[in-house]
């Protein structure tokens, strides 16, 4: 489920005050199998960026009922996020897993509150700090991408809440407008491999291809050749944004 999160994560815009999307994620012969749902709120000083995944079809039968929650919250300096606190939930008729990560910026260390539990088996509750801190968590870093990137720079290295579990990688590629990436992403725009590094179903890795628009939303989206079915398919259908 955290592949149809990032499918909702590249839509943001520094000057909309609401902006929202919608996205489809289809994977082989099962067709639709989640719809993604994203939204932004930010003034001059605050910010507020909900994500709800929710699985439909077959997939929600074969996941039971999986659905997954986040959110980003915290202060806009000179045009960029920084998150205070930054929560994922994901539930399902047998669990619920929540992470709430508060970032203390005094003492560069960010504190997570983990609360488990499945249903008539175990509830577990703990509290400790990460164990490496970071500006960012995925949802504020794709927004603040526009920000980090330069002209002649093709290959970034970011660490953000969400990404590795070792110490937060998540790395970024500006991809040419090749005849193999516009067969693969279908739309113009700008072309991104986004890695995760994390074990996301058959990609070892986490790779993420994805295209945004003018407007800085994705657009599309593929997690390539997963396994027995070929490519995860992320797709925008609908787009709305607020001044």
């Amino acid at each position: 489920m955290r592949l149809y999160m990032i499918f909702a994560l590249g839509f943001l815009s520094l000057f909309a005050k609401e902006i929202t999307a919608e996205y489809r994620v289809t994977y082989g012969i099962f067709g639709t199998v989640a719809k993604a749902y994203a939204k932004l709120e930010m003034n001059e000083s605050n910010y507020k960026i909900v994500v709800d995944v929710e699985s439909v079809g077959i997939a929600k039968m074969l996941s039971h009922h999986r659905s997954e929650h986040y959110e980003s919250m915290g202060n806009v300096k000179n045009g960029m996020l920084h998150p205070k606190v930054f929560l994922r939930q994901k539930q399902s008729t047998k669990r619920i897993d929540i992470k709430r990560y508060i970032f203390d910026y005094a003492n560069k260390r960010i504190i997570v509150h983990t609360d488990k539990n499945k249903f008539g088996q175990f509830h577990v509750q703990s509290t400790h700090p990460l164990n490496y801190f970071a500006k960012d968590d995925v949802l504020t870093l794709y927004f603040n991408l526009q920000n980090y990137l330069t002209p002649h720079t093709k290959h970034y290295v970011f660490h953000a809440v969400g990404g590795s579990e070792k110490d937060g990688e998540v790395d970024v590629d500006i991809l040419p407008k090749s005849k193999k990436y516009r067969k693969l992403l279908k739309k113009d725009g700008l072309y991104l491999k986004v890695t995760l590094h994390q074990k996301i179903f058959a990609s070892k890795k986490g790779e993420l291809f994805l295209v945004m628009d003018n407007d800085g939303i994705a657009t599309r989206g593929v997690l390539k050749d997963v396994i027995f079915f070929g490519d995860i398919v992320g797709e925008l259908v609908k787009k709305e944004i607020r001044e």
